[in-house]
């Protein structure tokens, strides 16, 4: 009977390839790693060493549960510096000549190197997604239980909650929204609202104003409560109708409770998964909340971005290596930072222009387009 392999069979040049990129690409990702942690929190941290008596085992911890991140950040930058690296050197000792006189494309001499980078896209979107929101909670909360920080106790005041509704059921767009709850708060203390106003509208227009010292919301049952205060009926004229005092009332004000809780959370874009920032877009939609809601549509393209930009980069860096004129050298390390300055400048531009507005959250793709077109069309050049 015959055995059948369900892995596809890896060839010599490929298993050579492998192994002159690998050790270079791990070791390149363990120095890039430390450095980004040194100059990323070491500093910052030690500042903290001084001036709030952090003991240095915590510092240590700290370290240990940024590591994570920083291994994410340099993943893609040791691809391009690795695979820049090997094509170069393998261009140098006249090996890429030598395949190509055995009729060996330059296309079949990057695909180890775009397999490889593949692999390493998934474990990078599976690491950003499912270990790096919990590391960098963890040191946030460590953080700030060290300084005596309370993140859910943080006093706020001019507090402003929106729920928008749309007037047509069948066909719903933007243009339909109306504005269905505004909940307003001069302060939150002692985990009630303070002096609270509360407007409540259909499609017409305005219909109850409702005015109470505090207010709460109850986790279990999920109702706001509002005490001591007065319940105002618009007329459909609007003026004010019959006023009538309560000492409470039970209003089920779901977006709002979910804006609210999602408030006391106070997680950081770093400390979201995909799950969360997408949670988090559909209440700032819901709530008409425009900054908010651009910001998290970037994040989330971030999320996949990042890790495409592994396989990117290595074709990136595989086109540049591959050097056909020996007589032209440079420096692996000088390149990368180039490449890398130019495409962080350009992604500052296009994230400015997409937070004001004047273009959408999908360009955010163009950087790896744009490297992956310019790739190709260096890589065609020297094939031919």
């Amino acid at each position: 009977m015959k055995k059948i392999n369900i892995f596809p069979r890896i060839s010599l040049l490929e298993r050579y390839l492998i192994s002159e990129i690998t050790p270079i690409l791990l070791f390149t990702i363990v120095i890039v790693t430390v450095v980004a942690e040194s100059i990323g929190i070491s500093f910052e941290q030690f500042s903290f060493l001084l001036t709030e008596q952090i003991s240095f085992g915590t510092l240590i911890y700290l370290h240990i549960l940024k590591v994570p991140e920083f291994i994410v950040l340099a993943v893609p930058i040791a691809i391009l510096m690795t695979t820049i690296f090997v094509y170069n050197k393998l261009s140098i000792t006249s090996e890429i000549i030598a395949l190509q006189s055995c009729g060996i494309s330059l296309y079949k001499l990057i695909c180890p190197a775009i397999h490889l980078s593949l692999i390493l896209s998934l474990i990078l979107f599976i690491v950003n997604e499912g270990i790096v929101p919990i590391s960098n909670y963890k040191a946030a909360i460590t953080l700030e239980e060290v300084m005596n920080i309370n993140r859910w106790d943080l006093k706020s005041d001019h507090i402003v909650y929106k729920e928008l509704a749309n007037r047509n059921y069948e066909q719903i767009s933007d243009k339909d929204n109306y504005l269905k709850y505004f909940f307003y708060s001069e302060r939150f203390s002692d985990g009630k609202m303070q002096e609270v106003t509360l407007l409540i509208r259909d499609n017409r227009g305005l219909k109850v104003i409702i005015k109470s010292k505090f207010a709460e919301w109850n986790e279990g049952n999920k109702y706001w409560f509002f005490y001591n205060g007065v319940k105002s009926i618009i007329n459909p004229d609007g003026s004010y109708g019959q006023g009538i005092k309560f000492d409470e009332v039970r209003l089920n004000l779901s977006s709002i409770s979910r804006q609210f809780q999602l408030d006391r959370e106070k997680l950081d874009h770093r400390e979201m998964n995909i799950f969360q920032i997408y949670q988090r877009l559909l209440v700032a939609k819901k709530a008409g909340d425009i900054p908010n809601l651009i910001k998290l549509q970037v994040n989330l393209q971030k999320r996949f971005t990042l890790p495409i930009s592994c396989a990117v980069l290595a074709f990136l860096g595989t086109a540049i290596g591959i050097n056909l004129q020996p007589r032209i050298k440079y420096n692996s390390f000088t390149v990368t930072l180039v490449i890398l300055g130019l495409m962080k400048i350009f992604e500052a531009v296009i994230n400015a222009l997409i937070i004001s507005g004047s273009i959408y959250s999908c360009v955010i793709w163009l950087p790896n387009i744009l490297a992956t077109g310019f790739s190709f069309y260096i890589l065609t050049e020297k094939n031919s």
